[in-house]
């Protein structure tokens, strides 16, 4: 019987680890209330329209820097263009 009375109060410890178990198994939206996941959710969205927003402005200032290259081009810059495609008086 001393035996059995030395085993219970290993127990308890063993309901605790289960009761951290079962707190452990919680998935974020249950620990999170509505309105912070709204705000994550929220902010996200922001996070990928300012993304896209980055990313057509590189795209628009690249277009308007090639632009700019084409239009100071020199004149021997544009014939040796020119000849490059096999469209020269000579070629």
């Amino acid at each position: 019987m001393a035996k059995k009375q030395q085993r219970k109060p290993q127990r308890p410890s063993q309901e605790a680890a289960t009761a951290t178990e079962a707190k452990n198994g919680l998935n974020l939206k249950e620990m999170l209330n509505a309105d912070a996941l709204g705000k994550l959710k929220q902010l996200e969205k922001d996070m990928k329209a300012e993304s896209e927003r980055q990313a057509q402005e590189a795209a628009e200032k690249k277009r308007r820097e090639q632009e700019e290259r084409e239009k100071n081009k020199s004149f021997g810059e544009l014939l040796e263009e020119y000849e490059k495609k096999g469209k020269g008086k000579y070629s």
